[in-house]
């Protein structure tokens, strides 16, 4: 089984933590990573990522860089990256991302709503050339 402490976020440090023994009711605005491993209801707000524990529970709004779900959340969610949903996962409600990953065993009761690039980045990657004729080859083929 995948550990979710040690795997999210990489080398990035967790600056605002909720114990898996805290309950928290109001809004947290951060920039940096935010956990839950306990009970928070109210709204989360960072441009960091947000890891909701195997024990986490939320319900609420929150909107983070990209969000790990291994517990449960109910309400809205905005991934301005990647929303992941781990098998021990279960959202319900409304999710806007711009990149969804669901694994084997999660559950989502609900909506989605992928947030796209703007035109310009989105171009860049599909850019594609059309081939140039070559000599001594034939233009059509039939």
């Amino acid at each position: 089984m995948r550990r979710v402490d040690t795997e999210v976020g990489g080398n990035k440090k967790i600056d605002t933590l909720i114990g898996k023994d805290s309950c928290f009711t109001g809004n947290i605005e951060s920039t940096g990573t935010i956990r839950v491993d306990g009970k928070f209801e109210g709204e989360i707000s960072t441009k960091g990522d947000l890891v909701i524990g195997e024990t986490g529970q939320v319900q609420g709004k929150i909107k983070a860089q990209n969000i790990i779900i291994a517990g449960k959340v109910k309400g809205e969610v905005e991934a301005t990256g990647k929303l992941e949903l781990v098998p021990t996962g279960n959202l319900q409600g409304e999710a806007r991302m711009t990149l969804l990953v669901v694994e084997e065993g999660a559950v989502f009761q609900g909506n989605c709503q992928q947030i796209m690039k703007d035109q310009k980045e989105k171009a860049r990657f599909l850019q594609i050339e059309t081939p140039k004729e070559q000599k001594g080859l034939p233009k059509e083929v039939k």
